[in-house]
């Protein structure tokens, strides 16, 4: 069986997680079908012209084995498929480049079956040892953040013309998720070789509904139609241009002048455009948490009353209105509610100076006591974030000290748990909860995301984990990690603060625009009126 210390290292290494320098098994014999294929319906199969959208960074590599940043993940999707993919909800799986799959009664071999006829961009039939391919590479990518992860699948194996067969040592109840990730995507096995690595991370070829044409370089790049899409009459645009525009205004007076189509917004100019005739913003459920990390192997954060009383005097409204500008939700769990298992029972903390002081008390620390919070330099929203809890703990008498360093040692200082405050946000690149479940409550691999929480409630909340992990009963599953998000947030390693969303602006010309909670863009069934 695979080792649970080397199951809960995987997931680390897949979360896509931002921190100061700047995640569902089929039943037994269950099968994809073509009703969940997500197919739309557009009779003529026509096309409507181009689309042009502005994003304020440049993706640096469209190597699904390599790419590790939201900029590179997000585009993706545009030209690249896996076995599965997410559902818009991001929730579960639905088929992709294999119409079907059956599991094995032990719940061990997964055998998928190719979608008939389908190609890639390029015109060549994909073909299961393609797929087998594709997979390994990601799987035996040197440096790539994902290996360890993937390393889950034992085996995978063509058999016959149109079946990929897939081998796990135990129940792998989030195994699905894992091939609806962007490292699993199916690429030509002739063109990456031919092609070369190199070739691959700046123009990927695979059976999405676009194909990149080209890509220069912090300027942007333009996807046109993938003609051999196996989703008839789709994509429903001729052009896709995802331009960078790194100043905010500039992208947002293109957008309102009619220069662009659609864009990136940042949250500083939302309500100016909200309130802005012809552009539309649309808001999507998002699994991002921003949260405030304690360092709990520090002699003064050990005492989970001390880390309740920190939670207790925060005010999550006033950070959220000031860093966010008022968009956001306060959090009461390290999981969002637009992720898969969150807990909607959990009881709500609101603010209690009083409560707080009394836990403070409790706990021998009645006199106050200093900890330091360490930003990125040049971080000016951390910046502001730190001066008003500074403000908020003052009240409890704990003294905030802000320290500016740089990204690099800050990153550092955090992994080594050589910090006592510290801010970060996670959010999940998998329709499964056991990736972010495991960061945080698997002590021995990860050290519960670098916030050194450990004991007895630790390893309650780390065998929920190891349960949940090769459970293959959804009901039991949601149960285990029911569990476990009421004892983290008895023991509070960390400080949910706001649950965020996306938001893309675009003009009223453009309609059917979806970004799952995952981030990913599913423009294929976009359209653009005349």
């Amino acid at each position: 069986m695979l080792g649970k210390k080397r199951f809960m290292a995987l997931l680390m290494a897949c979360a896509v997680a931002v921190t100061s320098l700047a995640g569902c098994g089929s039943s037994n014999g269950g099968s994809g079908t073509e009703d969940q294929s997500g197919t739309q319906e557009n009779a003529e199969g026509s096309s409507n012209g181009t689309v042009v959208m502005a994003r304020s960074i440049d993706s640096e590599t469209l190597d699904p084995a390599l790419a590790s940043k939201n900029q590179d993940i997000w585009m993706m999707n545009f030209a690249l498929e896996g076995l599965v993919r997410s559902t818009e909800d991001g929730k579960d799986v639905e088929p992709a480049v294999a119409d079907t799959w059956e599991i094995s009664d032990d719940y061990l071999t997964y055998t998928f079956h190719i979608r008939d006829g389908i190609k890639f961009s390029n015109g060549e039939e994909v073909t299961p040892e393609d797929c087998v391919y594709s997979i390994n590479r990601a799987k035996n990518m040197e440096g790539g953040p994902y290996t360890s992860m993937i390393s889950a699948i034992t085996d995978i194996r063509a058999e016959g013309e149109d079946s990929v067969v897939v081998t796990v040592e135990q129940p792998t109840p989030y195994l699905l998720s894992l091939l609806a990730m962007f490292p699993c995507s199916i690429m030509p096995q002739a063109y990456c070789e031919e092609v070369g690595d190199e070739g691959i991370a700046n123009a990927p070829v695979g059976t999405g509904p676009f194909a990149l044409e080209s890509w220069e370089k912090n300027n942007g790049m333009v996807f046109v139609k993938n003609e051999y899409y196996w989703q008839e009459g789709l994509p429903t645009v001729d052009e896709f241009h995802m331009n960078v525009v790194t100043d905010d205004n500039t992208r947002m007076m293109q957008l309102k002048s009619g220069q662009i189509d659609m864009a990136e917004v940042p949250l500083s100019q939302l309500d100016d455009l909200k309130n802005t005739d012809g552009i539309i913003v649309e808001e999507f459920p998002s699994t991002s948490v921003d949260y405030i990390i304690l360092n709990c192997q520090n002699e003064k954060l050990q005492d989970a009353r001390v880390r309740q009383a920190l939670e207790l005097a925060t005010d999550k409204e006033a950070i959220i209105k000031a860093v966010s500008y008022g968009y956001g939700e306060p959090a009461d769990s390290f999981i969002s509610p637009a992720a898969p298992h969150y807990n909607t029972n959990l009881p709500e903390v609101t603010r209690d100076v009083d409560k707080a002081k009394q836990l403070m008390e409790e706990a021998g620390y009645g006199d106050g006591m200093e900890l330091t919070v360490e930003i990125a330099s040049g971080n000016t929203a951390e910046l502001q974030e730190a001066t008003l809890l500074k403000e908020q703990w003052q009240e409890i008498g704990v003294t905030l000290n802000i320290e500016q360093v740089d990204g690099a040692t800050a990153s550092a200082n955090w992994s080594a748990l050589d910090y006592e405050v510290y801010f970060s946000y996670l959010t999940s690149d998998m329709t499964d909860t056991s990736q972010l479940a495991s960061l945080w409550c698997d002590y021995d691999s990860t050290q519960c995301w670098s916030s050194g929480w450990n004991g007895e409630k630790q390893q309650e909340a780390e065998k929920l984990v190891e349960q949940a992990g090769t459970e293959m009963d959804e009901a039991k599953r949601a149960e285990y990690y029911g569990q476990m998000q009421e004892i983290v947030a008895e023991e509070v390693p960390n400080i949910p603060l706001f649950n965020s969303s996306f938001y893309v602006a675009h003009s009223e010309a453009i309609d059917n625009v979806a970004q799952t909670p995952l981030g990913n863009y599913r423009f294929e069934t976009l359209t653009k009126s005349e």
